[in-house]
């Protein structure tokens, strides 16, 4: 285990956080605005040193060479990093008067994409506040997608080794492969960012506004004021804010494919189809049920049930209408579509689309075995053979993510929660849709309210959920603390 490389990129992105810091201030000064420099002092101070401290404490001289162990503990150390410090201007924001598990549980909520807040009156809050929340979920949307396209399948984590290219081989080509990708995903995430906001700006939107919903919903956040959007009333705002989010939700590897020649990806990629039919069936069950169900004419359960399905799928966490009146059914309707999530290489949560292709593909050849015992089938994914190493990932990972949710129910129903409670409030949190049913994570619900260690134990799942489990449940085996 190289403990000086993972200190020294740690302290490289603590650094990064604290300069990303000195943006809002840049920002209210071009505003002429009162400059909240108090606010953000210790915090830019406190990153930049600490920072800096890891960073040349620990710099190497010769080229960065990263093993699996080390990719563990790296990945994991600066996801339950970052929280921490991201929050720091939040604690120090006197109009807020949040808790430092407060702060933490914002800085985590924004960085996880997923979306929820510790904020009783999230319309109060100052401008700076608001820049600062975008920030922290652009951020967290891209390194999301780079974790998915290059860390995940070093790692091996679900399956995620089918997903691996030349780009992700563990040698001194790394770093150089590595910045490439990096800065094609950037550029597509903002791209995609950019367009969205100026669609947004000519159904009538102001420009804070449109840029807001574009970084929520492309980074499948929702963070944001209000995420109930029923105030827009603009049918074609929602529309784009759905174009969005399904975007959001799918593969940005497969645009920058596309961008570089071979547009035939986006028609031959399983899980981009896959995708699409999920998307397609829930929507129409979701949009009949309401018009069925209702006094609502048929666009307007259309209306609403696309714009819900499609924000649930996404695990972006908006909604445009009070999907919790609308009976048992769809509540767990759209429990089922956020732990189903969007594609691998998306800023979406949940167990991702390709996992339960991979796992129906198993199934159904181990079905036809049993009719042919002497014939001989094989299982395959986007052309490549399905090998029992990655049958047996997927279905660890799945069971994990079951006992996850289980666990954390348990948790939390210890702090006096009732179960239908903590169970949304738990599939909400590891799948970072950030939204469900009852006292934590309803739509009514004030996150203020939640208790301390429940909102600890929130946080935990929010990290534990955009770490894909394995990655950081690894470091609690004894093993891996091993020579």
């Amino acid at each position: 285990m190289n403990w000086p490389i993972v200190l020294f990129i740690n302290g490289a992105l603590l650094t990064a956080i604290g300069g990303l810091m000195c943006l809002p201030l840049f920002l209210e000064f071009c505003f002429r605005a009162p400059l909240p420099v108090s606010d953000f002092l210790l915090p830019i101070s406190g990153c930049i040193f600490i920072g800096l401290s890891l960073f040349f404490a620990n710099k190497q001289s010769k080229p960065l060479k990263i093993g699996t162990t080390d990719a563990f503990l790296l990945t994991s150390l600066a996801w339950l990093l970052l929280p921490v410090f991201a929050g720091l201007p939040f604690y120090c924001c006197k109009p807020l008067n949040l808790s430092f598990i407060d702060s933490w549980y914002e800085g985590a909520s924004a960085l996880t994409t997923t979306g929820c807040t510790a904020v009783s009156d999230i319309s109060a809050m100052p401008r700076w506040v608001v820049t600062w929340r975008l920030i922290l979920s652009y951020v967290g949307g891209v390194g999301i997608i780079l974790m998915g396209i290059i860390i995940f399948p070093i790692l091996r984590i679900g399956g995620m080794q089918l997903f691996r290219a030349e780009s992700s081989d563990q040698d001194e080509k790394l770093m150089p492969s590595v910045s490439q990708i990096s800065i094609w995903i950037v550029g597509v995430y903002s791209g995609l960012i950019v367009v969205s906001s100026m669609l947004l700006g000519l159904t009538g939107m102001t420009l804070q506004d449109s840029i807001i919903y574009a970084v929520s919903t492309i980074s499948t956040c929702g963070l944001m004021t209000p995420t109930d959007i029923r105030s827009l009333n603009n049918v074609w705002s929602e529309l784009i804010l759905i174009l969005s989010m399904i975007l959001g939700g799918s593969s940005l590897t497969l645009f920058v494919k596309a961008i570089k020649g071979n547009v035939r990806v986006l028609t031959t990629d399983r899980q981009v189809h896959g995708y699409l039919k999920v998307l397609l069936f829930f929507s129409m069950v979701a949009v009949f049920f309401r018009w069925y169900n209702s006094d609502l004419t048929f666009f307007d359960g259309l209306r609403e049930g696309i714009f819900n399905s499609v924000s649930f799928i996404t695990t972006t966490g908006l909604f445009n209408s009070r999907f919790d009146t609308w009976g048992t059914f769809p509540v767990v309707l759209f429990s089922i579509m956020s732990v189903i999530g969007g594609c691998t290489g998306s800023t979406s949560g949940g167990i991702k689309i390709f996992r339960f292709q991979i796992l129906f593909a198993c199934a159904r050849t181990h079905v036809l075995q049993m009719r042919r015992p002497h014939g001989v089938f094989v299982a395959t994914y986007n052309n490549q053979r399905i090998t029992e190493s990655v049958a047996i990932s997927i279905l660890l990972f799945i069971a994990l993510y079951v006992f996850s949710v289980g666990g954390a129910t348990l948790l939390l129903t210890m702090f006096g929660y009732e179960f239908t409670s903590a169970i949304s409030a738990s599939i909400a949190a590891i799948g970072n849709v950030g939204v469900g049913v009852g006292q934590i994570a309803g739509i009514d619900s004030v996150n203020a309210d939640i208790l301390p260690g429940a909102k600890v134990v929130l946080i935990a799942c929010m990290v534990l959920g955009r770490l894909e489990l394995m990655t950081l449940l690894t470091l609690l085996i004894p093993s891996f603390w091993k020579r």
